[in-house]
């Protein structure tokens, strides 16, 4: 995720991150919700190193982040710890633009020290997803490849179906973190694209366009490899404008869950989506 431009720059917080507004991190004239959930894991991650307590594998256990509002201009990530538990470390997180407006707040749970092995995870996903509408994959395709970042990413449609997506991500070295597997980062940005796409798959199509993540909870199972990786999405609640969508992270040749989540995605209108999916604050 070095690709992202991110900067340290001093602060009062524990850690504080700058990111340019440039085309490589945005979506539709803003910057991808992915790319500002980047932000939380190499802050906190950064602040451990910083003081050298991160010897052992270090896991987002945790992480919820809600996104306030569209981040059109560069913007500051400012991370404090908020407490240290054996080995666990929690944090808080804000994002702001250049104008010290709150583009997003999120809170997060570190472990230090991860044994080796993929997580036991109950009720595997399903099989390969076929049946959504050759409009909506369409609309799909045009989505993604209309955004720098998530083009930087490799992330493409795997498959669909009403109320399902599949989203892979590469484990091309854009991806990487130091230590040659997959950044969290990326793995955030793979979560929040398959959920913001999701719910496109189950809305109907006459409302006026637009959409945005308004919550993202992740949850990162271990150690992440250094391979290609699968999001399975499925919205299990929708009510007015808002769906619901759990997403599962998973390794494609061994079959392994190495990440699960929740997001929360807000239509413009009621009643569903016109023919732009998705958008990310």
């Amino acid at each position: 995720m070095q690709d992202l431009a991110v900067t340290l720059r001093p602060g009062e917080a524990a850690v504080a991150l700058a990111m340019p507004f440039e085309e490589r991190n945005t979506m539709y004239g803003h910057i991808h919700g992915g790319a500002l959930a980047s932000l939380v894991p190499i802050s906190t991650f950064s602040a451990m190193r910083a003081r050298d307590a991160a010897a052992a594998e270090l896991c987002t256990v945790s992480l919820h982040i809600d996104y306030v509002r569209a981040a059109r201009k560069p913007v500051v990530a400012e991370t404090r710890s908020v407490r240290q538990a054996r080995e666990l470390e929690f944090f808080d997180t804000r994002v702001s633009d250049a104008d010290g407006h709150a583009i997003a707040l999120a809170s997060s749970i570190v472990r230090q020290g991860i044994s080796p092995g993929a997580a036991e995870v109950a009720g595997p996903p399903p099989g390969p997803l076929e049946g959504a509408s050759p409009e909506i994959e369409r609309a799909i395709h045009g989505a993604i490849g209309a955004s720098p970042f998530l083009s930087r990413r490799r992330v493409r449609l795997a498959g669909s179906a009403r109320g399902a997506v599949e989203l892979s991500l590469s484990g091309a070295p854009a991806n990487l973190d130091r230590d040659g597997r997959v950044h969290e980062g990326a793995v955030l940005s793979l979560l929040d694209a398959a959920g913001a796409t999701c719910p496109w798959t189950a809305a109907p199509t006459t409302a006026a366009a637009g959409g945005a993540t308004i919550a993202l909870h992740a949850q990162i199972l271990g150690p992440l490899p250094a391979a290609d990786l699968i999001a399975r999405a499925a919205v299990r609640a929708r009510k007015d404008r808002v769906s619901w969508v759990d997403v599962t992270v998973m390794s494609p040749a061994t079959g392994h869950v190495h990440a699960l989540g929740t997001v929360i995605y807000r239509f413009n209108e009621a009643g569903g989506a016109g023919q732009s999916p998705p958008a990310a604050p």
